[in-house]
């Protein structure tokens, strides 16, 4: 199941080319008027020429201007059921409702991370770790737990990963790293005073810093150096940021499987090494 593609257009607009960025607008501003369209019309329309459509697309993952209206006319046409919804979840819902609510937006959180997530970046993160001496993870609050279940994935492979939960023990580390070193933070918002002081401090020592985040502008952006994206947030009550922490780590096992693979023949002794005696620890 696809996103619907006026959200993902709509989600996409701060990564669009300025010609892009005016046929975005004029197709939320003119869905039904683009599904009676031809590329030419379309392009007469924006002022710009019918490659540009094409690449416009292309970028939101549609191969032709076909795809795009095909797109267009099932969302017209079928209402989202989350529309009129106020919160997520309501003290009358019964075990089943509830449990069908979470795995929606579970589901829905995965699609949309899916198509906004540029997996070039994943394969830069992937790279600057893999030639890194040093990782060191952060988040705050939530995020914590999404970087300790990191640094458990990087241990097992043997790399030299670090995860403290204390801002200040954080922010001593922080102070010691060298351009052999990675960054990584992890922050749903982008907007936490801590993660972005942390990342200005390891970027003004030449480490490498890698942020994990959601789909909008944010202070933390303009301090990283690789940006892997996850859709954003349920505007209502947040609950944990359930669907953003399911994202979270579904980007971060993508990230260590192209870890793997980098790596080579050689990850698979650690990971033997370590399942064998955790193993022994169960017999």
């Amino acid at each position: 199941m696809r996103l619907h593609i006026l959200k993902l257009i709509e989600l996409q607009m701060t990564h669009y080319s300025p010609g892009e960025s005016v046929v975005a607008q004029y197709v939320l501003a003119n869905p039904e008027a683009v599904l009676g369209m031809s590329t030419k019309q379309l392009a007469t329309a924006c002022n710009c020429s019918e490659a540009m459509i094409i690449r416009f697309c292309k970028k939101v993952g549609i191969n032709s201007f076909k795809g795009l209206k095909m797109d267009l006319a099932k969302q017209l046409h079928i209402p989202d059921p989350d529309t009129n919804e106020v919160a997520p979840f309501h003290f009358e819902d019964t075990p089943a409702t509830t449990m069908e609510k979470v795995f929606k937006k579970s589901i829905s959180a995965l699609q949309m991370t899916s198509q906004l997530l540029d997996l070039s970046q994943i394969e830069e993160a992937a790279s600057a770790i893999h030639q890194a001496d040093r990782v060191f993870l952060y988040g705050a609050s939530g995020s914590s737990v999404v970087a300790l279940d990191t640094q458990y994935k990087l241990l097992r492979i043997n790399i030299n990963a670090f995860h403290f939960p204390d801002i200040h023990v954080q922010m001593m580390t922080t102070a010691n790293l060298t351009k052999r070193d990675v960054f990584f933070a992890i922050s749903t918002s982008g907007k936490t005073r801590e993660v972005v002081d942390l990342l200005k401090s390891a970027k003004s020592r030449g480490a490498r810093t890698i942020l994990l985040t959601q789909q909008r502008p944010s202070p933390a952006r303009k301090h990283a150096d690789i940006v892997l994206t996850i859709s954003e947030e349920e505007p209502n009550i947040r609950l944990g940021t359930m669907s953003a922490r399911i994202a979270q780590l579904a980007v971060l096992d993508t990230l260590f499987v192209r870890l793997c693979i980098q790596k080579g023949d050689a990850v698979f002794r650690p990971i033997m090494d370590t399942h064998e005696i955790v193993q022994n620890r169960k017999n």
